[in-house]
């Protein structure tokens, strides 16, 4: 398996960010349509790379393949602090890439005493987002309550599914 590393976002990243925020498969359960400019991307990369989270509870995923340069090919993490967001540039879905950084993300997060003492972990998921559903729900997550008309997106009107994960047993 390639390795994969989740790291803070710097400016750096942008064309790497570009490549995944502008496609519309990547972004049809994402809060804002595709970017259709470098200046969208670079906006909200500088509100990541500013963020008091950035590299402490939300992160890029890394691909660093033995025979190329390493790539950012996503995004993983609280992006408050408390509730969960990722995406993954469309060519590395179904490789098990975001499972492997997932695993990664709660083992760390929990793990962790420099941060905040959150107890659970929350997820905002678009009801139509079965893959997301999936992942979070493979990893412990549960439903908690169903929500109607929650976000106006591109997409329309969506409804909110919510779900949380609470911290592990030790």
């Amino acid at each position: 398996m390639p390795h994969l590393y989740l790291r803070a976002a710097a400016m750096s990243d942008l064309q790497d960010f570009q490549e995944f925020f502008r496609n519309e498969d990547v972004m049809r359960y994402w809060s804002t349509a595709p970017h259709t400019n470098l200046q969208q991307t670079e906006k909200y990369l500088h509100t990541m790379v500013d963020s008091k989270y950035n590299g402490r509870c939300d992160f890029v995923i890394e691909y660093a393949p033995p025979s190329a340069a390493p790539k950012v090919i996503g995004k993983l993490g609280l992006f408050d602090g408390h509730e969960i967001g990722f995406m993954l540039s469309r060519p590395y879905w179904g490789k098990g890439y975001m499972k492997e950084a997932m695993s990664q993300f709660l083992s760390d997060f929990w793990a962790r005493d420099d941060m905040e003492k959150n107890d659970e972990i929350v997820a905002d998921v678009d009801p139509r987002n079965s893959a997301c559903i999936g992942l979070l729900k493979h990893f412990g997550f549960e439903e908690t309550g169903y929500r109607t008309k929650t976000w106006e997106t591109h997409l329309g009107w969506c409804d909110s599914l919510d779900m949380k994960m609470e911290r592990p047993k030790r």
